[in-house]
This record gives structure tokens, sequence and C-alpha cells, in this order.
């Protein structure tokens, strides 16, 4: 063991992939009592002799935009796009005010600069609260602008509830995927805007890149924690930058956007390519990055599936254990240059259903794999099992050098 590991702290790693629930967003205070719900799942596992990481999904705030009663049609459309849509209605003069605030700017990114305060103030303050109720840390990601906190009367009636007393504002025309860090006090440790942004993200939901040089670690009692939103976690760039500033633990928070039984955008076969993430950060020539904790959120969001399994990694030499991977994986390397991965899994959870060469060891790759796609269909929107996705809490006790 070299010097610099020989003094750890203790620290319990949680990852929460929870079913993402339209029906929680019926009000701000439902939605506040579903995210309750969603860090009481983690609660039972929680250590007493050791710092609590909780990390939670990415888009977790995401059914805000659908809260009260300007989203009642949408909550009951069938298609993400015109549930968007039908949001505009009830947010049209805001939507005015920001595109003569902003001139240029298009009527998605207007509507989410209308949607500023229902975004941001419930989420923000709700996970806050819990972090400080269950002395963890905790992290989440969700859509928002950068923000200042009004009392102003005019701003709160135009802009927020005057029963609350105070509104949150966008400071600019940016709306970002935004992951937070809260510390056991319910302290703001700080945010990371994603840098690397999904198609999805570009085009359908106008949002703004972060950038790079402005990505900086969370220094806390268990070493630096540093936030890389899904592909984040999956560029290199990315990656070097957490690494040179000495970062330990990186939080994926993620809500893949596709079926997990399935090919992505650039692999045959996509939870093969989600070890790039998860074991990829943890290779050689990232010397600090030392863990890895991926919570996946799950569940249909209208037509849109999310879909995956959690999982959390550490830095070894040693050869993953086959008994530990994702379903339908055919071992563990990097699917761009076919280089083997070293590394622990930890934790994973388990996807909705249990990999068919675990019952059947004679079937071939290309059978088992034909087997969880029919499955994964399923679960799409109309499918027999639709949205059965299971929830999972996973957690790792580990020790990070300090």
């Amino acid at each position: 063991m070299s010097a610099e590991l020989k003094h750890t702290h203790a620290v319990r790693l949680i990852a929460v992939g929870n079913r993402i629930r339209l029906q929680a967003a019926i009000s701000e205070e439902t939605f506040a009592a579903e995210l309750a719900r969603v860090v009481d799942l983690a609660v039972p596992h929680l250590a007493t002799d050791r710092p609590n990481l909780v990390a939670l999904g990415e888009l977790l705030g995401l059914p805000l935009a659908l809260s009260g009663k300007r989203g009642v049609l949408s909550r009951h459309m069938r298609r993400s796009s015109v549930a968007i849509a039908l949001l505009a209605p009830g947010h049209l003069w805001r939507m005015l005010d920001y595109r003569r605030t902003f001139p240029g700017i298009s009527l998605v990114r207007a509507l989410l600069l209308a949607l500023t305060d229902t975004l941001y103030r419930p989420f923000t303050e709700t996970l806050s609260r819990l972090a400080s109720q269950h002395q963890i840390y905790l992290s989440a990601t969700t859509i928002t602008p950068h923000v200042f906190c009004s009392t102003d009367p005019g701003k709160l009636r135009r802009f927020g509830r005057k029963q609350v007393g105070r509104v949150y504002l966008p400071v600019d025309a940016g709306v970002y995927n935004t992951g937070f860090l809260w510390g056991p006090d319910g302290s703001l440790l700080g945010t990371t805007d994603k840098v690397f942004l999904t198609e999805s993200e570009r085009t359908t939901l106008d949002l703004t890149p972060g950038k790079l040089a402005e990505v900086r670690p969370f220094e806390t009692e268990m070493g630096k924690v540093g936030i890389a939103i899904s592909l984040d976690a999956f560029t290199p760039e990315y990656l070097r930058c957490l690494d040179e500033q000495g970062t330990r633990i990186v939080l994926q928070n993620d809500a893949n956007d596709a079926a997990w039984a399935g090919p992505s955008q650039t692999c045959a076969w996509q939870p093969q390519e989600w070890l790039n993430s998860v074991l990829g950060c943890l290779q050689t020539e990232y010397t600090h990055l030392l863990f890895n904790v991926c919570p996946m959120q799950v569940g249909n969001f209208f037509d849109i599936l999310f879909d995956g399994q959690s999982s959390i990694t550490m830095k070894s030499t040693d050869v993953p254990d086959p008994r530990f991977n994702f379903i339908g994986n055919d071992g563990f390397y990097h699917t761009a240059t076919g280089q083997p991965f070293t590394g622990r899994v930890l934790a994973l959870a388990p996807w909705s259903s249990h990999d068919p060469g675990d019952a059947n060891p004679l079937l071939s790759l290309a059978e088992r794999r034909a087997l969880l796609v029919h499955a994964g269909e399923q679960l799409r929107p109309g499918g027999t099992r639709a949205n059965q996705y299971p929830e999972a809490v996973i957690w790792a006790d580990v020790e990070v050098p300090v």
C-alpha cells in the first residue's frame, strides 16, 4: 500500500434508482412528498458510524414542470411533445416577458425560463431539508436556469406564489441540466452544469451546455467529490478535468432515455457501452478517481422511457468479477477501443428481468440479448408490463484516501 493510501476516511456510498412518477406532480406539495419518498428509500441503509453520501438520479425534478393548475391537461397526455406544448398557454405572458428580455430565444427556452421558480424552489428547498433531516450528503440533478432570489412584491406577483414570500428568477437566458450536492446540515456545497449534452437535450429541450473550465469538485470530509452527469462521465476531457483537481468520488447522476436492453447510438448493446463510464472513469490514466456512484432514474415519462441499472464501482487492478455485470454483457471492455477494464463492481441493481444466461449458460449471446429485448419492449408505454421498472437502492462501504 502506498503512503497516500495509509490514511483513509470511511464512507457509505448509496445510489437510489427511483421510478419517475407523473402522478406525483399534481402540486408542489405532492412532489415534495415524492422527493421525501425517494430519499426514504435510502434511509434503512444509512450507516451510523460513518458519513453517508446518497446519490439520486438525473432530471429528478423534471415532473415539476407539469405541476399545478397550468399542468392539468399536460399530465393527461400520452406524448411528451404534446404535454410540453400544452404548458405554453398557461405561461404565455411570462414567456412573452422573457422573449422581450432575451430576444431571439426559442419558445421552449422561454417556457423553461417562465418555469424557473417552479423548477428550482420546491426541488432545492425540499432536498436541502431532507439532507439536514437525515444528516446526509445528498446529490441529484434537475433542469434549471442559474437563479437569484427576490422578495420584490411585483416580481413575486408576476413570477411566483404570493403566499411563499420569495421567488427565484433567472440571471440570464441559459437553462442547464444542473447537479446539486448538499451537506449533512442542508447547506448547498455546490452545483455542476452538464457540459456534454445529448441530442435531445440540445434540440428538444434547447438546454445550455455548461463550461468545462468552471467544473470543480467539492471539498468534503471524505475527500473531493465531483459530479459528472451522464454523458460527462463518458467523456475523457471531462474526466481529466475532475482527475487533475484531485477528485476521489465521481457522482454519475443518470437517466438513460433509451431502452436498456438494446443498442445505443454508438454501440450494439447499451449495457456494454455503460461500462465505458462506470469502469472507464476508474482506469489507470485517471490517477485520483477511485469510485463511481451511478444512480439510474427509471420509468416512462409519457412516450419517453428511462431505463438502466444503478451501480457502484471502484478502481482496482483486479479483473472485474463476471458474476457482477450488466444484463446481456459478454465481458468488461471499452466498446470503442476493445481494451479490457480493471476494477470492481461493489454493488449492482437488478434489472426488471434476470439475464437468461444465468439460468441457461448454453444460450448464445445473441439468444440472451433477443430475450432481453423482448422483456424490455414489454416495459414501454403500451406494453404488457408498461412502466413496471423496479426501484432499487444499492450501497457500499468504502475507504477513501484523505
